[in-house]
């Protein structure tokens, strides 16, 4: 019979099912911890964005319409949905003021009228310029003549005057040597008188000569003045000829300024006729009915323009973004398209699909995140979904393919926080340079 101890230690044991349990629960353990250290695994930097068109051009556009007035025509069966082709009507507006063209028009005719006006008067003036120059001219050197010659006549005499004090000396040296001797009685008085007597004809030439060049003193004074007085007159017609010029000539660039204002509001109402800038797809278009009132900068219709080549805009952490660059490898996930993706090993993820880092953006949005541009892999034989699936905006998740390492490596890398190493393989020449923009 069994003892009371044997039975209480057969009751603490644990089962046999137990303990193989446990012994395989150790093993797998342990080739787990083994398995780590040689398994690989396939680092990536994570990005999250949406499906846009790679030529900015063929984006998401609206069209703002460029000047005030009312809505008076619109495409008929326009609806939101619609295909355009590049150069359809879509809307027309017409300026609150009627006939405002027409008005318009009537007054470049009105400035053309007056600025050949001006150009006419510029020219006369002109011409009055060249024409009171000559004359100014001519006179001034006739006055100069005249000056010229009056100088010459007081210059002789002014020789002349020489002359005649000479004489009237002589005359006079005469008259007091011979009235001594008269004194003396030795000369009679009859000659004394005739001594005098030329003595006094001395005197009077000599004043008149004196008289003659105090005249032809005033006279040149008068001629200089003269001329003086003739440049001035003429350089007055000048200046006025030529002030009478610039006033035309501004006048005529008045005429101009005006003529291009209006012009501008001409070439304003040519835009009134809005047309699709491109094939594409009506987005958007507000209820416009015919008389509504718009204005400048309003939003009359958004067109999604049919694009050639699709691309993916992620954004990436900027603690990463040093380890992207262009030519590496992206798996993408699209919204809607069912995928599995395995993180590490992307050769097993399904519904992912390929794609090359095509362009990554010098700074950041402002929050710390850097936007990239992916393309289609032209290597990898699954190609992108069909537009039906993948349009402008499907928001797409990306693993830029990074360094293999070890599995035991980046969990002991995650539980550390250590950042993503960059990859020893650099991409080759051909594969770094950006994809050629479709034509």
């Amino acid at each position: 019979m069994p003892t009371k101890s044997n039975t209480a230690i057969h009751l603490v044991q644990s089962s046999r099912i137990a303990q193989r349990l446990a012994r395989l629960l150790l093993i797998g353990l342990v080739l787990s911890v083994l398995a780590m250290a040689f398994l690989p695994w396939q680092q990536s930097s994570r990005g999250s964005g949406e499906v846009i068109a790679y030529v900015p051009q063929e984006r998401q556009q609206t069209i703002q319409a460029q000047v005030k007035g009312v809505v008076a025509r619109i495409a008929d069966g326009l609806v939101e949905g619609s295909e355009v082709k590049k150069g359809d009507f879509i809307l027309e507006i017409q300026p609150f003021a009627a006939n405002l063209k027409e008005q318009l028009q009537s007054q470049i005719r009105d400035l053309n009228t007056k600025l050949e006006s001006a150009y006419v008067k510029t020219e006369a003036y002109k011409q009055n310029v060249k024409g009171f120059t000559e004359a100014g001219e001519f006179a001034v050197k006739a006055a100069i003549e005249l000056v010229e010659s009056a100088e010459a006549k007081l210059d002789g005499k002014r020789r002349l005057v020489t002359g005649y004090e000479a004489k009237e000396l002589q005359a006079r040296l005469n008259y007091e040597r011979q009235k001594s001797l008269f004194d003396s009685g030795i000369k009679p008085a009859k000659e004394i008188e005739k001594l005098k007597k030329e003595w006094d004809v001395a005197k009077s030439d000599l004043e008149s000569v004196h008289q003659d060049v105090e005249s032809l003193e005033n006279e040149l004074s008068a001629k200089e003045n003269e001329l003086e007085e003739k440049r001035r007159i003429a350089q007055t017609k000048i200046d006025y000829a030529r002030a009478m010029q610039q006033d035309a000539i501004g006048s005529a660039a008045t005429i101009r300024k005006e003529k291009r204002e209006i012009e501008v509001k001409l070439a304003e109402l040519s835009r009134l006729t809005i047309t699709a800038p491109r094939d594409g797809t009506i987005f958007r278009m507000p209820a416009y009915e015919r008389g509504q009132a718009v204005k400048e900068g309003d939003a009359i219709v958004t067109i999604v323009p049919e694009i050639s080549q699709k691309a993916v805009e992620l954004m990436v952490p900027g603690n990463d973004m040093p380890l992207v660059q262009i030519g590496q490898e992206v798996r993408l996930q699209f919204e809607g398209w069912p995928a599995v993706q395995f993180p590490g090993w992307p050769s097993v993820a399904i519904g992912t699909f390929s794609g090359i880092v095509a362009n990554v953006d010098a700074t950041d949005n402002g929050k710390g995140q850097f936007r990239i541009l992916i393309l289609p892999n032209e290597k990898d034989e699954t190609q992108w979904p069909s537009d039906r699936y993948l349009r402008q905006g499907v928001r797409a998740n990306g693993w830029v393919m990074l360094r293999n390492v070890a599995l035991g490596y980046e969990i002991w890398r995650q539980l550390n926080g250590f950042p993503v190493i960059l990859s020893e393989e650099k991409p080759s020449d051909s594969s770094s340079k950006p994809p050629k923009l479709p034509k």
